[in-house]
């Protein structure tokens, strides 16, 4: 099983068969806590593929993030372990998001571009979108303000602009992944935004210098839906068809909380005294990360079939009978956890509201929030595959992760005779050559 051939990435993106997606959020350190998830939905596909050095690029076909997500999304891409992953936070953080120096974040950002740009090289390299590092798909989401657009940028060769325009603007096969990573990861406030030269060869383009922040701008922080439509969309080139038979995803948060304001101190923060109207505009504003993500999962909640569906709301609650279409676009499961008291008693973890009021954090160098983070995210991982006590007992592995979506590497029982002749020839279109072999 270990010696089967493995697929070419221009096998992965464009030949028949079903595709997995995995869609990573934002959420600044969090994406430790994310990384524990993965951890866990990698020993379970590990342990099914009998092979000790599985990676997840080995899984999943297309893996895109935003922010902290794009970091991961990188890293895995590149063939790290999700184990590897969460220990590039541990590196990361104690550097860039020290407290020694830091700003507030009103006149100027609370910590150091150069600090974020060099820990991100010494993690990913130099490696260009092109580059053969990335053994799967790889999508990597951020804002360009000077122009007011959202970016995706991703590694497909048949991308509209991989080979860059007829104008002259630079091709995207040669952009620095790690730029793109510091770019989407560019939250204001947190970090300078960062500027890409997208001419080529000082070629006279319009808006040749790009201007970039953090992709949760441009209400990206949770990718699920975009990455939708980058996989099946004529427009990104990949095309691959929809169904609950030929499309599955997973959508991994860095744990979440409904914000709240108190009528009665609303606007109450250092920079009431200074700008009264921009203070309470920044409060308001906080909740926009939550409202995207939460419309993100019920889109595509209403799109999919979920087998353990997100409550949404007291309105639409978990959406069960809810779909736009009588027929579910892809399978698509939520995996995340509340930072709160009370939900993370579910998981034994015993916490005050000043520990969970720490992890909530986007930006912390504090050893024991990191560990905590990362052991909720383990935890958390841990019980989306768990029965709960007093209810209906089922194979949540297979359900999550259904044995059909086994790439060719994974251990496969005979398949027995057709029992129909739709059967057999479907099995006859199965067996046939990817292009290029």
């Amino acid at each position: 099983m270990a010696g089967l051939r493995r697929r070419t990435l221009e096998q992965r993106l464009f030949s028949g068969g079903p595709k997995r997606i995995l869609s990573l959020d934002g959420g600044g350190v969090r994406g430790i806590l994310a990384a524990g998830i993965l951890q866990e939905v990698e020993r379970r596909l590990a342990l099914r593929s009998g092979r000790a050095d599985f990676r997840l690029c080995e899984y999943f076909d297309l893996i895109g993030g935003t922010s902290t997500g794009s970091i991961l999304a990188a890293g895995l891409a590149m063939g790290k372990t999700a184990a590897e992953c969460a220990e590039l936070y541990r590196e990361i953080a104690p550097d860039v998001f020290s407290g020694k120096g830091k700003a507030a974040g009103i006149r100027r950002p609370r910590f150091s571009a150069v600090k974020l740009e060099n820990a991100l090289a010494r993690a990913l390299g130099d490696h260009e979108l092109s580059s053969k590092e990335l053994k799967t798909g790889l999508a990597i989401f951020a804002k360009r303000v000077d122009t007011g657009s959202a970016w995706t940028l991703t590694n497909n060769p048949r991308s509209k602009f991989w080979e860059g325009s007829a104008l002259g603007a630079a091709p995207n096969k040669r952009l620095v992944v790690r730029k793109l990573v510091q770019a989407s990861a560019a939250a204001p406030t947190f970090f300078d935004e960062v500027r890409l030269t997208l001419d080529q060869d000082g070629a006279l383009v319009e808006n040749a210098e790009g201007l970039f922040v953090d992709g949760a701008i441009a209400g990206l922080n949770n990718p699920s839906v975009q990455l939708l439509k980058v996989a099946t969309l004529k427009s990104y080139g990949f095309e691959w068809p929809s169904g609950e038979d030929q499309l599955t995803m997973l959508s991994i948060g860095t744990g979440y909380w409904r914000p709240r304001i108190d009528a009665k101190t609303f606007g109450a923060s250092p920079l009431e005294d200074l700008a009264p109207t921009a203070a309470r505009a920044i409060e308001a504003l906080k909740t926009m990360i939550h409202d995207t993500s939460v419309n993100a999962v019920s889109t595509m909640q209403a799109l999919a079939r979920s087998p353990r569906p997100w409550r949404i709301d007291s309105e639409i609650e978990d959406m069960q009978m809810d779909h736009l279409s009588p027929f579910p676009l892809l399978g698509f499961q939520r995996m995340d956890v509340g930072l709160d008291v009370a939900a993370l008693k579910t998981l034994d973890f015993d916490l005050s509201e000043q520990d969970v009021m720490r992890m909530r954090e986007l930006a912390t160098d504090d050893d024991d929030t990191l560990q905590r983070l990362h052991e909720i995210g383990l935890r958390a991982g841990q019980s989306y595959f768990r029965n709960e006590p007093g209810r209906e007992q089922k194979d949540w592995e297979s359900l999550i992760l259904p044995p059909r979506f086994d790439p060719e590497f994974f251990a496969e029982k005979p398949a027995g005779m057709p029992k129909t002749r739709l059967d057999a020839m479907g099995r006859l279109f199965e067996r046939r050559p990817p292009p290029g072999e």
